[in-house]
């Protein structure tokens, strides 16, 4: 069965994988031309893979039947991957997604990003907001984000994910360092939890593995990549957090106990971004963020719990800001400051400062004034 299965299959998705080198075998505009590359060389490794799992004689044997069929669902899944997100960006290139590609590369040269800007795909997504994919170089976006402004400091997040996850390159190694050093810090926290002698339950030891896996799954990272954010963007970055928590409606206290967390909570998040701009110098607009951002936990009568208390201190979260910034300055990155007189920036601090001064015509100024692409 599994024989007459693998020959019939693979041999389908090995045409699938042409059809989507033809689809790509055209000429492309200057910033879309790397992903192509990028695209063409990943689907020729993969359609290597499949002709293996077929010819090579070491999967004949009887008992490597269960690793060539895990074998054969790993190429699929990444002849899945490519397709939905690679191969997606450029088969449907819009004119959005060349004005948002210029969008963030104009951004990357106001910070003197030191990697190459991302293709940007704007795309919906059940799943998605704004998410990087770093093995592609990609950032996929929300259908329609690049006519508003008000999201857009997210952007600045999801540039970190690339640094983060950038390989055996200088250019990024005193982030990657710093980072490294931050979570240390939080899963040292952690490790200083579980070696003292408790009455407590066992679960309590299990919930500190959990939040140390969290940690360095996924926890520290978005932390650093707020801090690349707020670094990046200024008080813009606080207020589109403040946004997005004031959409979702999620508890900000609430600290996940599965291993799957992906994100820590939003009030550990907002505490960096305000002692970073505090950092920055901003201080007057951190205590504005900080009185409207205890005012929305109040309305939806949120509190601080001992759990959020234990996992976050405020000692670890302070160290994380620390070490962003020196990562981040060792980048020589350039800071968020009030008279920046980068384009990009002050238009999106700028956006934030109108929509509280007059919110009843926000909309009307952002669409006559503040739009990066053509009027909608």
């Amino acid at each position: 069965m599994v024989e007459d299965y693998l020959v019939g299959s693979v041999g389908q998705l090995m045409e699938r994988a042409r059809h989507l080198l033809a689809a790509i075998s055209k000429p492309y505009p200057a910033e879309f031309r790397a992903l192509a590359q990028t695209c063409r060389n990943q689907v020729n490794e993969l359609i290597a893979g499949f002709e293996a799992l077929l010819n090579n004689p070491r999967y004949r044997k009887p008992k490597l039947k269960a690793l060539r069929l895990r074998a054969y669902t790993d190429l699929v899944n990444r002849l899945d991957f490519i397709e939905s997100i690679g191969f997606a960006a450029l088969v449907r290139i819009n004119e959005e997604d060349k004005q948002m590609t210029r969008l963030v590369s104009d951004i990357a040269e106001e910070l003197m990003f030191p990697l190459p800007a991302p293709v940007v795909s704007c795309q919906s997504h059940f799943s998605s907001y704004f998410h990087a994919f770093p093995g592609l170089n990609v950032l996929r976006v929300p259908l329609k984000e690049g006519h508003f402004l008000l999201h857009l400091p997210d952007l600045y997040h999801e540039l970190a994910h690339f640094v983060i996850e950038e390989q055996n390159n200088p250019a990024v190694q005193a982030f990657q360092d710093a980072h490294a050093k931050a979570t240390n810090a939080a899963t040292g926290h952690l490790a200083a939890l579980l070696s003292k002698p408790t009455r407590g339950p066992k679960t309590n030891q299990e919930k500190y593995l959990v939040w140390t896996v969290s940690w360095m799954r996924a926890w520290a990272t978005e932390l650093f990549c707020d801090l690349f954010g707020v670094l990046g963007a200024g008080p813009a970055y606080a207020w589109a957090h403040l946004h997005l928590c004031a959409k979702s409606g999620n508890d900000p206290f609430e600290v996940e106990t599965s291993p799957d967390s992906t994100h820590p909570p939003d009030e550990a998040r907002m505490f960096i971004l305000l002692e970073s701009l505090t950092r920055l110098n901003y201080g007057t607009l951190a205590s504005e963020i900080e009185s409207r951002w205890k005012e929305l936990i109040a309305a939806r009568n949120f509190k601080k719990n001992a759990e959020y208390e234990l996992c976050f201190p405020k000692d670890v979260l302070k160290r994380f800001v620390e070490e962003a910034a020196l990562g981040y300055r060792a980048m020589n990155c350039r800071c968020s400051s009030p008279n920046s007189g980068n384009k990009i920036h002050d238009l999106l601090n700028e956006a934030w400062a109108k929509f509280w001064k007059t919110p009843k015509q926000y909309a009307d100024w952002e669409s006559q004034n503040g739009v990066i692409l053509p009027k909608r």
